[in-house]
Order: structure tokens, then C-alpha cells, then sequence
């Protein structure tokens, strides 16, 4: 399994927001774009679909920007990579009787994959980061 560039860049605009959450100021996609090393017009159109999954509004105006529809704790890997990239597994139907010996391994892998990013939670990610960045005498 691959993770798309278009994957991870909209984990990290979607951490960058997470980041900014408690403020409630929105985000320019410009300012998550020089932050997270995205590029600015790519970011765009990922920000368009993440917000047709309701993951992230848009602030019009001056003072406009993006911010995220959910506390950072309600939104999963999953809900992010469904709503850049599809279902995790998207089974194609093959005509004939032989498709039904493996048809069920890729629905439990596709289970399986779906499980584990659906326990990682952007809020999980930001306290792992605050974890490692802590300073210990």
C-alpha cells in the first residue's frame, strides 16, 4: 500500500489546523503551505476536498482562512485518507467464478488497514509530537 503525496500533505495541513484549533483564527492555505512544505496550489485542491468531507471550513475574507470543523480529537488518519484518496481497498469486480478465492483476504486487509488508521486521531499525533519535543533533566 502506497500513501499518496496528496495523503500526506493533507495530514499535515490538517495538523497544521489542529495546531491552531484553540485560537479559532482561521489558517491561510498559504501560511499551512510554507509551514508544512506544501505546495500552494496542490494544497488548494486538497483543501477543496476536505472540506467536502467536512473535515475543514473556509473563512472568506480578509482575515479569511481554513480551520477544522472537528476538534482535532474527532478526526481520524482514516477520515483524512477517505477523504483524499477513496475507500482504503476498492475491490474491483472481475467477472468469473475465480475472484471469490481472494475477494475475502482483500476485505479483511482492507478491515485490518482501515482498524488501525482509524485509531490514530490527529489530537494522538499532535501529544505524540509535544512528547518528544519535552526536554528531560
Amino acid at each position: 500500500m502506497n500513501i499518496s503525496s496528496r495523503c500526506e500533505y493533507a495530514c499535515r495541513a490538517i495538523i497544521e489546523l489542529a495546531l491552531n484549533a484553540n485560537s479559532e483564527q482561521p489558517v491561510t492555505a498559504l501560511t499551512i503551505a510554507n509551514k508544512r512544505n506544501i505546495p500552494g496550489k496542490y494544497l488548494v485542491h486538497i483543501l477543496i476536498q476536505l472540506k467536502r468531507a467536512g473535515i475543514v471550513r473556509s473563512v472568506r475574507g480578509a482575515q479569511g482562512g481554513y480551520i477544522l470543523c472537528r476538534p482535532p480529537g474527532n478526526i481520524s488518519l482514516l477520515d483524512i485518507i477517505e477523504a483524499i484518496e477513496g475507500p482504503i481497498i476498492d475491490l474491483q469486480p472481475i467477472e468469473g467464478h475465480a475472484d471469490k478465492d481472494v475477494a475475502p483476504i482483500w476485505k479483511d486487509v482492507a478491515c485490518e488497514v482501515s482498524k488501525v488508521l482509524k485509531s490514530y486521531r490527529v489530537q494522538d499525533i499532535i501529544d505524540n509530537v509535544h512528547e518528544s519535543d519535552m526536554y528531560y533533566i
